[in-house]
């Protein structure tokens, strides 16, 4: 069966649930998690709004629609994207890997310490 009903939506393969600009805002807030280096707080943070994610969009909305219109679309694409769960979950998914990914090419480039240069001084001898 291709598609199922979930709710009153009916989902196929063909018809995504996430459109490519929302793809394109997840991974550019990813990315500035990770350059900042704050993985931890903001996953720690992610988890904790997650379940109240559509109520501060809405309300994020009614305090900031007279700001909106000097963002252009940006702002309510924002807004949009992450007032939904699963993109909370996309974006703590995707720090996780980006973080995992970053921590395994820092594994392979690191320089060692000087305890591991001690320690091999020491059983040279």
């Amino acid at each position: 069966m291709d598609t199922y009903d979930k709710g009153d939506k009916v989902i196929s393969p063909n018809k995504p649930d996430i459109s490519e600009k929302e793809i394109e805002l997840i991974e550019k807030v990813a990315e500035k998690i990770i350059d900042s280096e704050l993985e931890a707080p903001a996953v720690w943070l992610l988890q904790t709004i997650k379940p109240l994610t559509f109520i501060g969009g809405e309300l994020a909305i009614f305090y900031l629609a007279a700001f909106l219109p000097f963002l252009d679309n940006k702002g309510y694409e924002f807004l949009d994207t992450f007032e939904k769960r699963k993109n909370i979950e996309r974006l703590i998914k995707r720090v996780e890997h980006l973080h995992k990914e970053q921590a395994r090419k820092n594994k392979t480039t690191q320089r060692p310490s000087i305890w591991s240069k001690l320690r091999n001084k020491l059983k040279s001898f």
